[in-house]
């Protein structure tokens, strides 16, 4: 299953780099972020070592900010798309203003369709916190004279980070 996600997620013209360590995966995200201070939203608890070492933007410099980083709850193989749950306005803001959108997925969290999304979704949203968005691929439009651009509503560059190994 992670081959077909990592086929259909390159088709849709993300790049995916697989990680077999949290290290590697931290060195990973620290050489998207060449240095730069970078926007993180929500990561769960057992993964903040991995952007620990990376320097953080501050919330109201979000707009000149090249690379956010986010986590994924799920992805879904058939189609390349990433399941994101951004409960904070201010961090979901910050994947679409971004030019590079970092995804770090737990490649035991791929599914292999929508229809077996359903737990997960149902996991999420029973929270009551969630606010649960789709991602597949850079951002893409045709709706201006039906020419293809990339970047406008979003970022233009989509790096999923796949954890491989045990975390």
């Amino acid at each position: 299953m992670v081959n077909k996600f990592i086929a259909a997620a390159e088709a849709v013209s993300a790049v995916v780099t697989r990680c077999q360590t949290t290290e590697q995966a931290t060195v990973c995200l620290a050489q998207l972020a060449q240095g730069d201070a970078v926007a993180v939203t929500h990561f769960p608890d057992q993964l903040q070592e991995l952007i620990a070492p990376l320097p953080r933007v501050a919330p109201e410099a979000l707009a000149t900010t090249r690379l956010t980083i986010s986590h994924a709850a799920a992805g879904i193989a058939a189609t390349g798309s990433l399941l994101l749950d951004l409960p904070d306005p201010i961090e979901r803001s910050a994947t679409a203003l971004a030019t590079v959108h970092a995804v770090v997925l737990d490649a035991e969290h791929i599914v292999p369709d929508l229809n077996a999304l359903a737990p997960r979704l149902q996991e999420l949203l029973g929270s009551g916190q969630s606010y649960l968005s789709l991602t597949t691929g850079p951002s893409r439009t045709a709706d201006i004279e039906r020419v293809l651009t990339i970047g406008v509503h979003g970022a233009k560059e989509l790096r999923i980070i796949l954890l491989e190994g045990r975390l």
